[in-house]
């Protein structure tokens, strides 16, 4: 492979680090570790992953700028009958996302095979996971919701997940990017009214679902017309979904209905527009990262700790904690679109990790079945200041990397001491900061430091912390002490 010197961006680092890869490398592969595998010649080879997606627009021209692997190191197949491997997405226009995820996980996990599956709708959805099944394919990232439930785990997607589970495959999934365009209320049976404010030129995109069998309700997409008066443009049919409305202008609002059954929740998810302050973040996992068996991922920027404000939050409608993790996102993957953001690239992030992990359990004689691949991940996770898993964060940052920095310190004697750190790690080293006698003297970016420091008389308390981009810290203490030479 043709090695390629790519130097981070935008963090508090100024070291760069090398890539087996070909092509712009993800800042997300240095913030799960993923240098310090390479370091160590692990790049996840010998585990194929399937990218499952809608839509593989611009393979070749990835191929050609070398941010893929040519065709022929990659294997493919459409359960898309009418449109093929470049597919159609939710909006039924030509994308480029299942390309973009594949980008993600090649950066990460060099190494491992591509296998790009694409689908269209349920029953192609249900197809594909049967051929990833039947083929033996240990890893699969799929960065897609459906809209249409329930979302409590029991529904057709997420039994398809959990069925994959069963035959020991792991299924990374996308949370999704709801937690601003989810609306849980128990509509009335004259119509509950949520109103939304899409731009001109928008398209939306909405379904919804409910968990209590007894219950049927409907859920329409209404526009006003100039004499006040509101008619119905797109209702959802037997998926739970509508299909896409385009928005030309004007005032809309959606229409939920109670129809028959008891008085319970429903959940209304919308693709593309926000519902503003009647948004409910909480229980805004999409299906099928609502399955039991998946291992749903949140999005966080690369170079932070916090979620992202649409990360979809938990729990599931049956009060189970998701996500299960998160990963990084607003990442530069290929050049021709900086920022690549939501919990589709966390995940696509995340599946390049669990590559990387399965082929270190692998050299070193660990087992590698799902449930063994799995706990590994999630003891690994960088818990993000939670204490503990939580429903925002789940287990925490996915990484490969939990080896902490190796750090020298030296000093010189005297009343003015130049101390000196330099951190070893086969991961990126982010800063070094010097605190002297509680107080913080200063912090640099990268592996290394010089920095005068002025002791007082008598025990002088030094604390260097060295922390890399994947979150593991190195600490080292020290006690310099300066004489009072006065009293000779």
């Amino acid at each position: 492979m043709v090695r390629l010197l790519i130097a981070l961006s935008g963090a508090a680092c100024a070291v760069a680090a090398v890539s087996p890869a070909v092509g712009v490398v993800s800042q997300g592969a240095f913030r799960v570790g993923a240098d310090a595998a390479w370091a160590r010649d692990i790049t996840g080879a010998g585990t194929r992953v399937a990218v499952l997606d809608q839509s593989f627009g611009g393979l070749a021209e990835s191929i050609a700028e070398g941010e893929l692997p040519p065709r022929d190191q990659m294997q493919t197949i459409s359960f898309d009958p009418e449109y093929g491997l470049d597919g159609r997405d939710s909006l039924g226009a030509v994308g480029e996302h299942g390309t973009r995820m594949a980008e993600i996980v090649h950066d990460v996990a060099p190494g491992a095979q591509l296998v790009l599956v694409n689908y269209e709708g349920i029953e192609g959805f249900q197809q594909a996971a049967a051929w990833i099944a039947a083929n033996g394919i240990p890893v699969v990232s799929h960065s897609n919701s459906f809209l249409g439930g329930s979302f409590d785990g029991a529904g057709v997607a997420a039994r398809t997940v959990d069925a994959l589970t069963a035959q020991g495959v792991l299924w990374i999934n996308s949370a999704g990017n709801f937690a601003q365009r989810h609306w849980r209320g128990v509509p009335s049976p004259a119509g509950t009214e949520i109103p939304i404010a899409p731009a001109a030129g928008e398209t939306i995109l909405v379904g919804f679902g409910w968990s209590d069998p007894a219950l049927t309700a409907t859920l329409s997409v209404q526009r006003q017309q100039a004499d006040g008066s509101w008619v119905q443009v797109a209702a959802a049919d037997a998926t739970r979904m509508t299909s896409p409305v385009p928005v030309d202008g004007g005032a809309w609002r959606l229409v939920v209905t109670r129809t028959g059954g008891p008085e319970a929740a429903v959940d209304v998810f919308s693709r593309t527009v926000e519902f503003g302050v009647l948004a409910v973040p909480d229980g805004s996992i999409a299906t099928p990262g609502d399955a039991a068996g998946a291992l749903s991922v949140g999005s966080v920027r690369w170079q932070r700790s916090v979620v992202a404000p649409y990360s979809s939050r938990g729990p599931t409608v049956d009060g189970r904690r998701k996500p299960d993790i998160v990963g990084p996102a607003y990442v530069t993957a290929n050049a021709r679109f900086p920022g690549t953001a939501g919990t589709s690239a966390a995940t696509a992030h995340v599946a390049g990790v669990a590559a990387l992990i399965r082929d270190e359990r692998a050299v070193r004689g660990q087992p590698i079945d799902v449930w063994a691949l799995r706990a590994d991940i999630l003891s690994r996770a960088q818990d993000l200041g939670t204490r503990g898993p939580d429903t925002e964060t789940g287990f925490g940052m996915a990484r490969f990397d939990v080896v902490r920095p190796r750090v020298r310190v030296t000093a010189t004697p005297g009343p003015s001491s130049t101390v000196r750190v330099r951190a070893f790690d086969t991961g990126t080293v982010r800063s070094v900061a010097l605190t002297l006698n509680g107080r913080r003297v200063r912090t640099a970016k990268g592996p290394a430091m010089r920095q005068r420091v002025w002791l007082r008389t008598g025990r002088n308390r030094l604390r260097v912390e060295v922390t890399d981009i994947a979150g593991n810290t190195a600490v080292v203490n020290r006690v310099m002490v300066r004489r009072d030479r006065s009293r000779r």
